[in-house]
């Protein structure tokens, strides 16, 4: 039987940029704007993890004129408080929604702490490879999300400092979804696709 030799230009577990220190990624646009015209917000929105402010600009242009973020890093216009989130006692008073792309190694610890200050929804971008991890899915189990909203085409969501340096992104390689939690909400998720083009 004949070999056959296949030429790779790089090997199949390289990554194209090295990991950010803060899992600090940016999601395309469109994953913004699509959420905030499928899902409906009452009251205040913020974005612990603000990041470029992608999230608040998409919410603002939606209408929800009360959106604002912060960070523990000032990176945009759009952050308007420096904070690590994770600490933080929102002694201005907590907002009624959270919404964000939190960073992966914290965003179990995000989604908690969001779900015991948010009066109303919480909604975090997560991969979709989470309902089927067995850790992760019988955590998800516990939490009750309301809605799980699937990504598709997959986004890519490389780097911050990629972003600034004028790179587009390219195809996405990773699952994500927009998972949903609402206050009082004790029942089985609900699936459905969020797709780039409506």
């Amino acid at each position: 039987m004949p070999t056959i030799l296949c030429q790779q230009k790089r090997p199949l577990n390289a990554h194209l940029w090295e990991r950010h220190p803060d899992d600090w990624y940016v999601e395309e646009e469109w994953v913004d704007h699509r959420l905030f015209e499928q899902e409906s917000f009452e009251g205040s929105i913020c974005d612990p993890a603000c990041g470029l402010g992608r999230i608040v600009q998409a919410a603002r242009s939606a209408g929800f004129d009360s959106a604002w973020g912060q960070d523990k890093v000032n990176r945009s216009a759009y952050c308007a408080r420096v904070v690590d989130f994770l600490s933080d006692d929102f002694r201005g008073g907590a907002p009624a929604n959270i919404v964000s792309n939190p960073p992966f190694k914290l965003s179990r610890e995000f989604v908690m702490r969001a779900r015991r200050i948010a009066a109303r929804k919480v909604v975090m971008l997560l991969p979709l490879g989470w309902i089927s991890g067995d850790k992760r899915s019988r955590w998800l189990e516990e939490t009750r999300p309301r809605r799980v909203l699937i990504l598709t085409p997959r986004p890519s969501m490389p780097p911050g400092p990629a972003i600034l340096a004028g790179l587009r992104p390219r195809r996405g390689k990773t699952d994500f979804a927009w998972y949903i939690w609402e206050r009082g909400y004790n029942g089985e998720p609900q699936f459905a696709w969020l797709r780039r083009e409506p």
